[in-house]
């Protein structure tokens, strides 16, 4: 699920036209056999966000917890700077954040809301792009291309105009590790320019 290699934190990112050796549904096959036993990981990451108004760069740390048993449970927790958590379970999301009470969000009365965590689940491998287990169909979400570098290929998905997805991220990469193919690194590109980098290891 989450490979060992890492690029270095602040590396330019390989752009969708990167060329690869495989095609996006080869890229997604191997994706998902790496990911097909999984049934539950520990990961710490890394995450840089990038204010591209103000050139500014923040960084915070924390820990992934996810099991895929029964319902999928999510457990998203940043540690530093600013401890919060949120956790997934189902179609609920609980978001815990220092002293204050709890914020309970259900996603199956929110279709956007809905539509966003589906895709999360899905980038972290609970889902697949090609049997349509995501809830919509990636192909109706995305073009999908591959890029990356070699030993370090990319699925690169470009989110529909009038898509949920579309109205806030202009680009999503998953850079896998070469040999297990697993993802090690999730991009965010949002339509402002706004980044989010994400590196995971275990």
């Amino acid at each position: 699920f989450f490979g060992q290699a890492q690029p270095q934190a602040g590396e330019a990112s390989p752009g969708p036209a990167a060329a690869a050796s495989m095609s996006a549904p080869e890229l997604i096959q191997r994706m998902e056999a790496a990911q097909r036993d999984l049934r539950s990981l520990t990961a710490d990451f890394v995450q840089t966000s990038r204010v591209k108004l103000f050139k500014q760069e923040m960084r915070s740390t924390g820990r992934l917890l996810y099991e895929r048993a029964g319902q999928t449970r999510l457990r998203w927790e940043y540690l530093q700077p600013d401890p919060s958590t949120m956790l997934m379970v189902g179609d609920k999301a609980t978001l815990r954040m220092g002293n204050l009470p709890p914020q309970v969000f259900d996603t199956a009365r929110d279709p956007n809301l809905r539509a966003i965590f589906v895709q999360l689940r899905l980038w972290l491998g609970a889902g697949s792009f090609s049997d349509g287990s995501s809830g919509s169909g990636s192909a109706a979400e995305y073009d999908m291309r591959v890029g990356g570098a070699p030993g370090r290929p990319a699925l690169v998905l470009l989110p529909k105009a009038g898509t949920v997805l579309g109205k806030t991220f202009a680009r999503v990469e998953l850079h896998l590790d070469g040999r297990s193919w697993q993802l090690n690194r999730l991009l965010l590109v949002e339509q402002s320019g706004d980044e989010k980098e994400i590196i995971f290891s275990r």
